[in-house]
């Protein structure tokens, strides 16, 4: 569903509500996430929402569902830096939205809507969620097929500090130097498929964008790099082909 089609809040809610009723302990917190407040004034959303509720929310006070939960509305510019024990509704829901939501810590749960239905596409791909009307694979596609490049990133995944939202200087050099003995060893390197596994395992979306604009660097030179100033990468890479 897309956020035009006059169902796609009512699904929305039902969904957040039935994540949060089956969390371990019951969600009491609940976040209709948009890129602004204008989004809910001047959109159809404000329609679905209903005139009750959408005031309450522009004046950011919180509104009661009925499982017990309160809802409150934010924005990119008003999201705090965690979603702990939150369910979130992403809505209007692209790129940008979606990896801010991907960044945030412990969230129980989220309900993607997007603006239009190829916008989400990358954050399915990502995560496999369960996609309204459609029968959920039991086995989520791998996002890189070539094992190599997969135990390489694992292994650099293992050396960097993922708490970080950028990558240090000493980070980057690490992935530079793996990104460039896979690009030698004629690998080859996909960015966006890169960015969304970093996503997945772990890596804040600002550094996994950071890594995804050292492989497109790398990707796109002329010629092989050269591997003479890195200590052992042959070694390095026997150990990845393992």
């Amino acid at each position: 569903m897309d956020s035009q089609d006059p169902e796609a809040w009512r699904y929305a809610l039902a969904y957040a509500m039935k994540i949060g009723g089956s969390a371990a302990t019951p969600v009491q917190n609940y976040i209709l996430l948009t890129h602004t407040k204008q989004q809910l004034k001047s959109t159809s959303l404000s329609d679905h929402v209903g005139a009750a509720a959408s005031k309450n929310l522009l004046a950011n006070k919180t509104v009661s569902l009925s499982d017990g939960g309160q809802l409150r509305h934010e924005t990119l510019q008003t999201l705090r830096l965690t979603g702990r024990g939150a369910v979130i509704i992403a809505y209007f829901a692209e790129d940008k939205l979606l990896e801010t939501v991907d960044g945030l810590d412990a969230v129980v749960g989220v309900v993607a809507v997007p603006d239009i239905k190829s916008q989400a596409d990358k954050w399915i791909a990502r995560w496999n969620p369960v996609v309204h009307g459609e029968l959920q694979p039991k086995t989520p596609a791998p996002l890189i097929d070539d094992t190599v490049i997969v135990n390489a990133l694992t292994s650099l995944s293992g050396s960097i500090n993922l708490s970080h939202a950028v990558m240090n200087p000493r980070d980057k050099e690490y992935a530079d130097e793996t990104l460039r003995i896979l690009r030698a060893k004629g690998h080859k390197l996909e960015p966006d498929h890169i960015k969304s596994w970093a996503i997945r395992n772990k890596w804040k979306p600002g550094a996994a964008d950071e890594l995804a604009r050292l492989a497109t660097r790398i990707r796109d030179m002329k010629s092989k790099p050269s591997l003479r100033s890195f200590h052992n990468p042959d070694g390095k890479y026997e150990r990845w082909s393992e």
